[in-house]
């Protein structure tokens, strides 16, 4: 028996035992990273599951132009529900009718799906435009922009009328009608549209000839005053509406013609010196007075001109003058591209001239 008080030692164990379990403890976090990720796997699966819808696949039947109660029924064979978001007017589709769905036909979804449809609330009431004088071509856009369409037309004699222009309508202006709807017309069987001819420059005898050839009415000829420079009495100068002006029906065109110029006194054989002077010592001298056929330069007369200013492509500043025996006045001055033919009634004292100028430059001048 030892004497020795310290405990004796433990025996170690043997080396293969150690090597063992250091083995094992590396092992340990690999093998906690594998169960981690096979949690998620199983947890991503099972929510993918839950959440999934259930049933096969089918297709989306096509919804629109059916009407609702249709559609429901199309549905539910295909194992679909259907609800209705919205509802809308429609120019085209009846009321209840499907206009839209979402998701669209084709589409494959679960069984089970619902389909979201917008109902139509019907085709709308517009008013029917005022028709009333309209060349069958502007009553269609009318009508057009209306949402209207254009019904029966039927003619009828008018020869007040331009040929094609409408006279009645059905229905009546400003009625209230569904979009789409038709408006039968009238329109007139009468004469077609008619230019003012050119009657200047000729005689009023040949004129007045013309215009009955031309089935146009002569209104009332003015006769101008006898001036220096005129053209031979009875030529037209002037005429209302001008050249090319497009008539209405039964218009009357005015004319003036030129009241020509003074005449040459006849010679006469000159009296002798003392003839004359013995006729001067007989009686007075006259006070001058005007010719009887010519205009004393302070008359004043009223007439109605009219001037056709040529068409520009660009605005330029247009200036219309009137001359006569009181000075220069300016009647129109305007920046326009012409094209158009204005009118004045004007009182001339004496002569008188109209002048047009056109971006400063004179261009006509015609004797009043």
């Amino acid at each position: 028996m030892s004497d020795d008080p310290r405990r004796p030692r433990r025996p170690r164990p043997p080396e293969r035992s150690r090597k063992t379990s250091r083995r094992i403890i590396d092992y340990l976090p690999l093998a906690a990273l594998a169960t981690f990720v096979i949690a998620v796997a199983v947890v991503a699966i099972m929510a993918s599951i839950w959440l999934a819808p259930a049933g096969k696949p089918v297709p989306i039947p096509s919804f629109m132009g059916m009407p609702f109660a249709h559609a429901e029924s199309l549905a539910s064979s295909a194992h679909l529900g259907i609800r209705i978001v919205a509802h809308r007017t429609d120019f085209h589709a009846p009321k209840d009718v499907i206009i839209g769905q979402l998701p669209s036909a084709g589409e494959k979804v679960r069984e089970g799906r619902v389909v979201d449809v917008i109902l139509s609330d019907g085709v709308p009431v517009v008013s029917v435009p005022n028709l009333s004088n309209l060349s069958l071509r502007d009553a269609k856009l009318a009508l057009g922009n209306a949402h209207l369409t254009l019904g029966k037309v039927t003619e009828s004699q008018n020869v007040d009328m331009i040929a094609g222009q409408v006279l009645e309508q059905h229905p009546d202006p400003f009625t209230q009608l569904p979009a789409g709807g038709a408006v039968d017309v009238t329109v007139a069987k009468g004469r077609p549209q008619m230019y003012a001819p050119n009657f200047i420059g000729m005689s009023l005898d040949f004129a007045k000839k013309a215009a009955v050839d031309a089935h146009v009415v002569i209104g009332s000829v003015t006769e101008m005053p006898i001036r220096e420079g005129a053209r031979p009495r009875g030529t037209i100068v002037a005429q209302d509406p001008v050249p090319g002006f497009a008539m209405t029906p039964k218009q009357k065109m005015s004319l003036q013609v030129s009241g020509g110029g003074p005449q040459t006194p006849a010679p006469s054989p000159s009296p002798s010196p003392l003839a004359s002077e013995k006729a001067a010592q007989a009686s007075p001298s006259p006070s001058p007075s005007p010719s009887p056929l010519l205009a004393s330069p302070g008359a004043t007369r009223t007439m109605r001109i009219s001037v056709a200013l040529p068409r520009s492509d660009v605005a330029k500043p247009v200036r219309i003058v009137l001359q006569d025996a009181t000075g220069s006045k300016t009647i129109f001055e305007q920046t326009t591209t012409g094209g158009v033919t204005l009118s004045f009634d004007l009182t001339v004292v004496g002569g008188g001239t109209i002048e047009t100028y056109i971006d400063g430059k004179l261009v006509t001048t015609t004797s009043l």
